[in-house]
This record gives C-alpha cells, sequence and structure tokens, in this order.
C-alpha cells in the first residue's frame, strides 16, 4: 500500500499530468535549471509545450532555461537576475505601462 501512495503523491505533483486541452491558461514563465542536480531542463520544458498547446487564451507560455544555476545558486548575480525576469514578466502581464514591449513608429 505504501508504494502505490507514493506513486499517487508522484503523479499529484506532477505539473505535466494535469494539463488539459482547450483550458483558459493565465500567462505562464516556467523555468528550468541546466545546472540543477534535482530537476533537470526538460520536465519544465515539456510541461511549458503541453500549456501552448492546450491553452485557448492566447496568453504567452515562455520557457527561461537558467544556464548559471539549479535550485537555489550562492552567486547573486545569478539570483538576482532570475528575480528580476520574474518580477518583469508578472509586471508585463499585469500590464504595468512601463513593461510593456516599445510600439513601432508610424510610417
Amino acid at each position: 500500500m505504501k508504494g502505490s501512495a507514493q506513486c499517487a503523491g508522484l503523479y499529484e505533483m506532477d505539473a505535466f499530468q494535469h494539463v488539459r486541452a482547450g483550458t483558459n491558461y493565465p500567462a505562464v514563465l516556467c523555468v528550468g535549471g541546466m545546472n540543477d542536480p534535482r530537476l533537470i531542463v526538460w520536465p519544465p520544458g515539456k510541461f511549458a509545450a503541453a500549456l501552448q498547446a492546450a491553452s485557448t487564451s492566447g496568453k504567452p507560455v515562455l520557457l527561461q532555461a537558467n544556464y548559471g544555476n539549479g535550485h537555489f545558486t550562492e552567486d547573486k548575480q545569478v539570483a538576482f537576475r532570475n528575480f528580476a525576469t520574474m518580477y518583469a514578466f508578472a509586471l508585463w502581464q499585469a500590464g504595468h505601462p512601463d513593461f510593456q514591449p516599445a510600439t513601432q513608429a508610424m510610417k
């Protein structure tokens, strides 16, 4: 019984298994670390691809591959860059005027 409960737990925490086609998913920034000893980068990539294929919202689903780290880093420059990217994505999606794409000049 213990093994089946553990299997069910793994299934429950696997976001990829819960992606459903035709769902209005919000904008998502998936992050994976190339040097992550706990989670290799392809599961977040697989999840991002599944969301892109399933979502009907038209909102962006992006994958950021961090080449400088994985889970937790002692390198403050890498950590600050990661947080800056996450906050910029959130502010862009929240409509903050300073974080919107530049409009092209009228010709």
